[in-house]
Formats: structure tokens, sequence, C-alpha cells
């Protein structure tokens, strides 16, 4: 488990920001991170892998939620999902406080953040077989082809760049995906680093993409166009 404090800088504005890793290899007690709603809500889920997702869900976001709060007992952060399946903050210190997180294959990441700045973050295991499936799926703007024509970075890799920042992007406006794939394309995909891009949306100027290829895992992070984030969230 680790937390890593952020800060965004728009304009003249300076806030701070927390995101938390989870692995799910070992969890504590759902008693000690869970309240009392939370838990019913756990003991209805039927299927493990959903019971997992939740865990590790709720408990990234409540430690990202934590450290920015400073709040230890995570039983009073309150994470309820609205009719889109974003998560709510309940909290009496919370104010504009948002969070916004993801899980994949026994990872969960969470970014906590303030409102006035909409971020959304995703994360999603590297599947080579998948790939063909997904790319097929996406429908690829001009210049999201051309990004992959260049062939700098492996299929399988830039596949789940082009959907985590889909679904980061709709996160980030609270809606799923429940539009065209295509309308959440890039326009614009630029090197930031060793397997690191700094993105441009085609059809929202209003927002870019952060993305990262790390050990067979895609993390990506809609933020407002405008702000910087520093540091860049990692996965160790």
């Amino acid at each position: 488990m680790s937390s890593q404090a952020l800060t965004l800088r728009h304009g003249d504005q300076e806030r701070r920001a927390n995101f938390a890793v989870i692995d799910g290899t070992v969890l504590p007690e759902p008693e000690s991170f869970l309240n009392q709603t939370e838990l019913a809500a756990f003991s209805a889920l039927r299927f493990p892998l959903k019971r997992q997702g939740f865990l590790l869900g709720r408990l990234a976001a409540k430690r990202a939620l934590g450290a920015l709060l400073a709040e230890p007992d995570l039983r009073s952060i309150d994470i309820r999902s609205g009719v889109f399946g974003q998560p709510l903050v309940r909290h009496p210190g919370a104010g504009g406080i948002e969070v916004t997180l993801s899980h994949s294959h026994g990872l969960a990441v969470a970014l906590a953040y303030p409102g006035e700045m909409p971020m959304g973050v995703d994360l999603e295991t590297v599947s080579a077989v998948a790939a063909g499936t997904l790319l097929a799926e996406l429908q690829l703007s001009a210049a999201e082809k051309a990004w992959l024509a260049a062939g700098k970075v492996d299929e399988a890799s830039a596949c789940g760049v082009l959907w985590t920042a889909r679904e980061a992007l709709a996160k980030s406006m609270k809606i799923g995906l429940n539009c065209p794939l295509g309308v959440l394309s890039l326009d614009h995909i630029e090197s930031a680093g060793a397997a690191a891009w700094d993105c441009r949306y085609a059809n929202f100027p209003q927002s870019r993409c952060l993305a990262q290829a790390i050990d067979a895992r895609v993390l990506s992070i809609a933020i407002p166009a405008e702000t910087e984030l520093s540091p860049w969230p990692r996965l160790r």
C-alpha cells in the first residue's frame, strides 16, 4: 500500500491531491475500513471478483481521501455510488473534495482531488490477446491510427493507453462509457518520457490525459488541460 501527495496548479491556484495504490495480495479486515452501510453492500455481493473489486476500490479511495483530509478513521469516510456508478464522498471535512478510482487484476488506484478541477483515473492490465478486439471497438481517430502505425509502442500497450484515456475522461465527466467511444478519442499523443504520454482529446479540448505504461499495466489520468500535476502518480 502506498500514498502519494500531489500538487495541482491551475493559473494562480495551487491545490493538493493524493494518489493511493493498493495491492490486493493482503487486505485488512473489511470491518477496519468499511462502515455499516458499506459492509451491508459488500455482504450483498455474491461473486468473488466483485467482492474483491469492491474492497480494493473502497480501500484505495479511502486511503487517498484519508491522507488528503487528514482523517485516520477510514470508517468515517462514506463512499456511495451515483447513478452512473461514480463514487460520491460523504465526510464532514470533505467540502468539495471528490475521488476517482479504478482496479484491475488485484491492484487498485484512487485519486482524491478538489472538485473544481475535474479528474478521472483508469487502470488496465495489458493484454496482447485482447488488443485486437479492443482496437476494433475504440473507433480510432486519424491521430490515433497514425500513432499506432508509427510502431513506437507495442500494440497491447498502445491499446491500453487508448482505452484508459477514454475511461479516464468519462470518469472525469461522471458519465461512464455511455457514449460512442470515438467521441472520447485523442487527437494528439506526445511522448513525455519512457513509456509515458501527454495526450489531448479531439472533442474535449478542455481536458488532457497523462498516460503511462508500467509493468504490464497502463495508468491514465484525465485532468483539465491547463492544469499541471506534479509529480505524476506512480504505481510503484
